[in-house]
This record gives C-alpha cells, sequence and structure tokens, in this order.
C-alpha cells in the first residue's frame, strides 16, 4: 500500500490501443494496398468501394455500376474476377498471416 495509487489508476481501459496491434494493422494495410495496387486502376476501385476501404462505406453494386457507367451485373463479375484473382496463393499468401 503506497497511498499513491487512485481507484481510477487500477480499472483496465479496455478503450486503450495495444502497440502491437497497431503495428499489426499498419503492417496489414501496407499488404493490403501493395495487394490492390498489383490490380487494375478499375479493379482496385471496385474492390475499395466494394468493401468500404478508405471511407469504411461499402458501395451497393448499383452504387458502384453508376461510379463506373456500367450494370451492377458488371461489377458484379468484375468483382468475382478480382476477387478470384486475391484468392489465388500468389497473391492471398502475404496476407495469410493476419489471419491466423
Amino acid at each position: 500500500e503506497d497511498g499513491d495509487s487512485e481507484f481510477g489508476d487500477l480499472i483496465e481501459d479496455t478503450e486503450a490501443v495495444v502497440p502491437a496491434d497497431a503495428v499489426s494493422f499498419t503492417m496489414l494495410q501496407r499488404q493490403l494496398e501493395s495487394l490492390l495496387d498489383s490490380l487494375s486502376e478499375r479493379e482496385a476501385g471496385v474492390i475499395r468501394m466494394r468493401f468500404g476501404l478508405g471511407d469504411g462505406m461499402p458501395k451497393t453494386l448499383d452504387q458502384i455500376g453508376e461510379t463506373f457507367g456500367v450494370t451492377r451485373e458488371r461489377i458484379r463479375q468484375i468483382e468475382s474476377k478480382t476477387m478470384a484473382k486475391l484468392r489465388h496463393p500468389s497473391r492471398s499468401q502475404s496476407l495469410r498471416d493476419y489471419l491466423e
């Protein structure tokens, strides 16, 4: 009992960012950006918009189609083809460590 501690000092801050988690998240973001840079501009744009990468607001197929001036079906096809590319082991291996 040193008398210098206050009750608030003893409660865990559940909102605090763990430094190792912050570093891991930053590394994941860099890997993801590198992966997206390997795609065509259209493919990367569709994936960014569909999953809300950058602005945190995922878009619908219709919204993305309007942006690119194509149908929602065409966007679905581009998304499907691009996701298949991203799942290929030569590209996805760099992200697998973050999923375990």
